[in-house]
């Protein structure tokens, strides 16, 4: 089956580092950028997605679907080529189907400057995540 939603988005991100640092804060990048920030954001997107569903989809997806969480971050995929090709990963062969998000984060100190203080995610669209409990998480139960 192909998605009408996006697979994943890209984005490019300050990483925690450079935001605390520019604030006059001490940082260390080990620990303000350790978790997996991009599975955080993308928990938001799903629980985006059931605040907004129909009350009866979200009834339907938690007594019947396939649930959707998420795993921890991928890489970092410090080179860019590495990070661009590879993508969001859904694993659908159990339940739930786990998202991981490929990532790319460098210090304040990197030593490539115009690559310094960034965290780059690939996204789950809440589109997507809509898509999954409307439709692609009922597939098993036909």
């Amino acid at each position: 089956f192909s998605h009408i939603s996006a697979w994943e988005m890209r984005a490019k991100l300050m990483s925690r580092q450079s935001v605390m640092e520019a604030a006059g804060m001490k940082a260390d990048f080990n620990v303000t950028d350790a978790p997996s920030i991009c599975a955080q954001i993308n928990e938001q997107s799903l629980a985006w997605a059931v605040k907004n569903a129909l009350p009866e989809s979200v009834a339907r997806y938690q007594h019947h679907g396939t649930k959707m969480v998420m795993g921890e971050d991928l890489g970092p995929y410090n080179a860019g080529p590495l990070w661009i090709w590879k993508p969001l990963s859904y694993d659908n062969s159990s339940n739930p189907e786990v998202v991981q998000s490929p990532m790319m984060k460098t210090p304040s100190n990197y030593p490539i400057a115009a690559a310094r203080g960034f965290h780059y995610c690939k996204l789950l669209s809440p589109a997507r995540a809509i898509e999954h409990i409307l439709i692609d998480s009922l597939r098993s139960i036909s």
